[in-house]
C-alpha cells in the first residue's frame, strides 16, 4: 500500500508541486493583502488622529478647560462667545472632532448658546453653563485618549533608541510577556467565574471535580501573575511609563485589584455622564415648565 502511494506520488510530483506552489502563492498574496490593508487603515488612524489632536481636540479642550474654571457669569459669557466665534460650526469641520457623544456634546452646546442669544435670562444661561461642563468631560476623554494612541511608544523609543541590539530584542519580549500574562489573568478570572456559576447552578454542565480544577486555576494564575509582574518590573526599569498612562501603581496593582480599579474606574464614568444626563433633563423640564407658566 505504502509502495503504490509512494509509487502514485512519483508519478504526480510535478503536479502536487505546483499545486503546492499555488497554495503557497494564494497564501502569501492573502496575508500581504491583509497585511497591507492593516498599514494602511493604522497609516490614517495615526493621521486623522494627529490632525484631529493638533488641530482642533487640544486648542478647543484647553479653551473650555478656562471657560469652565472661570467664576464669573459675565466673564464666562464673553469667553463662550469668543470660544463659539472661533468654532462655529459653519466655518469649521466638525466630523473632525472623532467621536459621535462629543460631536453631539458640542452641537447641544452651541444649540444652547444660541439659545441663550435669544431669550437672554438666568435659566437659559445656567443651562448653557450646564452644557458647557459636559463638554469638556467629553473633551477631556477625547484628548487624553488620542494622546495615549499617538504617544503610546514614544517613551520607548526614547529609552531604547541608543539601546544595544540585543539588549533592545529582549526587552521587546519582555514587553510582548507583560501583555500576553495580562490577557491570561483576564482569561483565567473570567474561566474561574464561569465554573464557579457553573458550580452553583442546578445543573452543572462543565465541571465535574470542581475543587480540584479551581484549585489548578487559582494556582496557574498565581504563577502567570508572578511572570507579569516580573516581566512588568524590567519594563518600569527600562522605560517607565511607556504606555503613557501607567504609573508605578498601576504596576503593583495589576492583578485582581488592578482589575477591580479598572472596573470601578468605568463604573464612576457612567455614573458620572448618568449625573450629566439627569442634570441637564432636569434642566430642561425646568424650562419647560416656566415656560408653560409665562405662556399661560
Amino acid at each position: 500500500m505504502n509502495l503504490e502511494l509512494w509509487e502514485l506520488v512519483k508519478e504526480n510530483i510535478a503536479v502536487i508541486a505546483a499545486g503546492l506552489t499555488l497554495i503557497t502563492a494564494v497564501l502569501s498574496a492573502t496575508i500581504a493583502f491583509i497585511n497591507n490593508i492593516r498599514h494602511k487603515d493604522r497609516d490614517r488612524f495615526y493621521q486623522n488622529a494627529e490632525e484631529n489632536l493638533y488641530k482642533l481636540i487640544e486648542p478647543m479642550y484647553f479653551k473650555v478647560n478656562n471657560i469652565k474654571n472661570i467664576k464669573d457669569c459675565h466673564r464666562k459669557i464673553e469667553s463662550i462667545k469668543k470660544f463659539f466665534n472661533t468654532y462655529n460650526p459653519e466655518k469649521i469641520n466638525v466630523s473632525k472632532l472623532g467621536n459621535r457623544k462629543l460631536i453631539n456634546r458640542f452641537i447641544e452646546t452651541h444649540s444652547a448658546y444660541s439659545n441663550y442669544l435669544i431669550e437672554f435670562d438666568d435659566r437659559s444661561m445656567k443651562f448653557l453653563f450646564l452644557k458647557v461642563k459636559s463638554l469638556e468631560y467629553f473633551l477631556d476623554k477625547e484628548y487624553w485618549k488620542l494622546f495615549e494612541a499617538i504617544y503610546k511608544d514614544y517613551n520607548y523609543f526614547k529609552r531604547t533608541v541608543g539601546m544595544n541590539y540585543l539588549f533592545r530584542f529582549f526587552y521587546r519580549i519582555s514587553i510582548f510577556i507583560e501583555n500576553t500574562f495580562f490577557a491570561i489573568s483576564w482569561i483565567v478570572v473570567a474561566v474561574i467565574i464561569f465554573a464557579m456559576l457553573d458550580e452553583f447552578s442546578k445543573e452543572s454542565i462543565w465541571i465535574e471535580d470542581f475543587k480540584l480544577k479551581v484549585l489548578y486555576l487559582l494556582l496557574f494564575f498565581c504563577i502567570s501573575q508572578l511572570i507579569l509582574y516580573i516581566s512588568s518590573m524590567i519594563n518600569l526599569a527600562v522605560a517607565d511609563d511607556i504606555k503613557q498612562k501607567k504609573t508605578f501603581y498601576d504596576y503593583l496593582t495589576l492583578g485582581l485589584t488592578y482589575l477591580w480599579k479598572k472596573g470601578s474606574l468605568k463604573c464612576r464614568e457612567l455614573k458620572r455622564e448618568k449625573a450629566i444626563r439627569e442634570e441637564e433633563r432636569e434642566s430642561m423640564e425646568l424650562l419647560e415648565e416656566n415656560d408653560e407658566t409665562e405662556s399661560g
